[in-house]
C-alpha cells in the first residue's frame, strides 16, 4: 500500500473515531439523565399501608401522597407494583380522585396508572388534562412524559374535547 493510500486510511478512521466518540458522548449524556431522573426517590404518604411483599405489591388508602421530582400524585387509593423483591417500582395505579400535576400540568381522572419503565401515564374515567387555559379531555387519554405528547381515545358516548385559548401561547419575535 502506497504512503498516500495509508495516510488517507489513517486520517479516515480518525475522523470515524472521532464523529463516533461525540455520538456516545451525546448517548451517554441521555442515558446518565435518564438514570437520574429513575433514580430520583419517591416518597409516598397515606393514612394506611398494607404491603403484600412476597408478590410485590404494596396498598397504600386514605389521602395518598405520591411525589417524585417534580412529579406529584394525589389519590384516594394507591396500588404500588413491584419487582426485584421490592427494590424496583413497576406501577404505579392511583384509583378514587386522581390527580397528577407536575410544572404547569396537571391532570384528573377516576383512574391513573403510571408505568415506570416507558415514563407513561394512562388516564381513565372522565379523564382531563390541563396545561395553563388549555384543556384535552376524554374517556382515556395516554400521557407520553419524555416525548412531550399525548394521546386521547373517544368512543360512541364521549368523544376528545379540546379547549383551547390561542391567547395563552408565547409570542416570540421573528
Amino acid at each position: 500500500m502506497n504512503t498516500k493510500r495509508c495516510r488517507f486510511w489513517l486520517q479516515y478512521l480518525a475522523g470515524v473515531l472521532v464523529l463516533s466518540s461525540g455520538l456516545i458522548k451525546d448517548v451517554t449524556a441521555e442515558e446518565a439523565r435518564d438514570r437520574e431522573e429513575k433514580n430520583l426517590p419517591i416518597t409516598i404518604t397515606s393514612d394506611r399501608m398494607e404491603g403484600d411483599f412476597k408478590s410485590g405489591v404494596i396498598v397504600f388508602l386514605g389521602g395518598v401522597k405520591v411525589i417524585r421530582g417534580e412529579m406529584v400524585m394525589h389519590a384516594d387509593k394507591v396500588d404500588v407494583q413491584t419487582a426485584n423483591s421490592g427494590q424496583d417500582i413497576e406501577r404505579i395505579v392511583a384509583t378514587g380522585n386522581a390527580r397528577v400535576i407536575s410544572g404547569s400540568r396537571s391532570s384528573m381522572s377516576d383512574r391513573v396508572e403510571y408505568i415506570e419503565a416507558q415514563d407513561f401515564l394512562i388516564l381513565t374515567g372522565n379523564a382531563r388534562v390541563s396545561d395553563g387555559n388549555n384543556t384535552i379531555s376524554g374517556p382515556l387519554i395516554r400521557v407520553y412524559l419524555k416525548e412531550d405528547r399525548a394521546e386521547v381515545e373517544g368512543s360512541t358516548a364521549e368523544r376528545p374535547k379540546f379547549l383551547f385559548h390561542p391567547d395563552t401561547l408565547k409570542k416570540t419575535k421573528p
